[in-house]
């Protein structure tokens, strides 16, 4: 067996690192590597030479889901996916930030019942954290550079609505969850210094958010949960979680 990551720039990822976390009982555990690539399509000859499974990163997810097969149902109304499996002869693509979203607000969300949600940003991860609180029927609200990059997503999806991001400052206090999803600070995001909302930031590595809002779910409890779904997919075996969880606390 062996399995990967495809994207650019790669060379910080813990995936490898996780991944001999997860299954460190087992003789494929050294067998994750990096497929860093500037380009897609080379990266794709790859992984259809040699790999069983890759990860996807950026900027890459929604260039893979064209590359697949077929899809569960969430990655096809997505348009995104992090995960490509070989089966049965044929590519499916899978999305497991969506899965891993849906159980973080589960997970958060009995203490303030059904919440309104804001999602910041509509590149791979936003959009599946988009539909992961639309699949829960709570109300959701994307805000966008590109506002029309947004409306495509809500009108494709439905039960939802676009914002610019100049309109957070406005409405940060209507939101229960407010999930940011870009990779680099924007001015608007001052706005949430002082808000009730709980924060789950997708950037682990280099969070912009951390400490600067009062109820603040960091990137690692995505990450975990996100690498749980993806590797037992990949591998078809439960991974340890009590490792990876280890793993990750020790190299961030």
């Amino acid at each position: 067996m062996k399995f990967g990551l495809i994207g650019y720039p790669i060379g910080h990822s813990l995936s490898p690192a996780l991944f001999r976390a997860a299954y460190a009982d087992q003789p494929f555990a050294d067998a994750y590597s990096l497929i860093e690539k500037t380009d897609f399509a080379e990266a794709m000859r790859i992984f259809r030479e040699d790999y069983d499974a890759v990860n996807i990163t950026a900027p890459y997810k929604e260039l893979a889901f064209t590359e697949a097969d077929e899809s569960d149902t969430a990655t096809g109304q997505i348009g995104a996916t992090n995960l490509l499996l070989k089966q049965d002869g044929r590519i499916r693509a899978f999305n497991t930030d969506f899965w891993a979203v849906l159980q973080l607000l589960r997970r958060h969300m009995p203490a303030i019942g059904r919440p309104d949600v804001l999602v910041i940003g509509c590149g791979g991860a936003g959009k599946a954290a988009a539909f992961a609180a639309s699949d829960l029927r709570l109300r959701t609200v994307i805000a966008n550079r590109s506002l029309d990059r947004a409306e495509a997503l809500c009108n494709r999806l439905g039960g939802m609505e676009a914002i610019p991001m100049e309109e957070i400052p406005k409405v940060a206090d209507r939101f229960g969850f407010i999930i940011h999803t870009l990779p680099v600070a924007i001015k608007e995001l001052e706005a949430l210094r002082g808000t009730d909302a709980r924060v789950i930031e997708a950037n682990y590595r280099d969070p912009v958010l951390q400490g600067k809002v009062k109820r603040y779910i960091d990137g690692k409890e995505w990450l975990a949960a996100q690498a749980t779904f993806g590797f037992k997919l990949m591998t078809g075996l439960q991974p340890d979680t009590d490792r990876m969880n280890a793993a990750i606390n020790i190299i961030i």
